[in-house]
């Protein structure tokens, strides 16, 4: 990698992103693209301040074509979903054409090029743009649930009185209402969270609050990008590093037919492999469910 990273969308959340790789010196340089082109240099020449306080080289707007340069494309363009009124069709209908567009004019990309969708129906937008770019099933994935992932685990934190980052469990299928828990796979220092004294209706709680926060904070402040910032910016990190972290990543599920979240093995090179996880009989059913919803929804757009 040479360390280019491209944003395609300089929203909140876009800006966001990119505020979060400078902080984190992830980047030699970094190429924004939008529509607005004159929001695009606002935001590139406020950004560009930043860069004093940072380690990292520096920051151009660009052109979608200029994007095929970077290692890394993040997706963020699109529409924002307005309220809990607004259904994942409506936006899907709305932003497909979107990411349809983009990679028009992104081809032909490298075939080393990894693609990152924030995008929202972040399942349904990662699939648009793996059959829209031409780059293989390893290469082109969403952010998924793996912020959901994260509240989840602060959520039984708080509950159990212990650190996130030593709770093991994971939010898989569906990046929406419909996602699922795996409760079955989900640990604390080795034992099984359903052995650590919370009962089951608190353990529906939590799942429920964390499928729905989203929501809670869209009614609060109108949207939300801290959190998918700083997620975007740590699978980003997981890649130029070679980490071989296991994150839930939105991606296609050749068993289901369908890009929604799995446990996967991130590098440099993308998605290595993914990680099957014994789930109960409930879960591979909510996990079917959630792919056929998803499969459904792109019958009726």
């Amino acid at each position: 990698m040479n360390g280019t990273i491209a944003i395609i969308g300089t929203g909140r959340v876009g800006a966001t992103v990119a505020y979060t790789l400078i902080i984190k010196n992830l980047f030699s340089r970094l190429i924004l693209v939008d529509s607005n082109t004159e929001r695009c240099e606002g935001e590139m020449r406020d950004l560009a301040d930043a860069l004093a306080f940072s380690e990292t080289t520096h920051i151009v707007q660009g052109s979608i074509p200029d994007a095929r340069a970077a290692d890394i494309i993040i997706i963020t363009a699109g529409h924002a979903q307005k309220d809990p009124g607004e259904s994942r069709l409506e936006l899907y209908e709305k932003n497909r054409t979107i990411i349809e567009n983009i990679f028009k004019q992104l081809a032909p990309l490298s075939p080393e090029t990894l693609v990152l969708v924030v995008t929202n129906p972040l399942d349904l937008m990662t699939l648009t743009a793996l059959k829209s770019s031409g780059l293989p099933n390893t290469n082109v994935f969403g952010t998924g649930t793996w912020l959901d992932t994260q509240r989840l685990r602060r959520y039984l934190g708080y509950e159990l009185d212990v650190a996130p980052e030593s709770i093991d469990a994971f939010v898989i299928g569906e990046h929406g209402d419909h996602q699922c828990v795996a409760w079955s796979q989900a640990h604390a220092g080795g034992v099984s969270i359903k052995n650590l004294g919370i009962d089951q209706q608190t353990l529906d709680t939590i799942a429920q609050k964390t499928a729905v926060e989203v929501y809670s904070i869209i009614k609060l402040k109108c949207a939300t990008f801290y959190g998918i910032a700083a997620c975007a910016a740590d699978i980003c990190e997981t890649i130029i590093f070679d980490q071989k972290r296991i994150i839930p990543v939105s991606c296609w599920n050749p068993e289901l037919e369908i890009c929604l979240s799995i446990p996967v093995v991130l590098g440099k090179k993308g998605i290595e492999r993914h990680i099957i996880m014994q789930l109960s009989e409930k879960e591979r059913t909510q996990l079917r469910t959630s792919a056929e919803r998803l499969k459904k929804m792109i019958k009726r757009a």
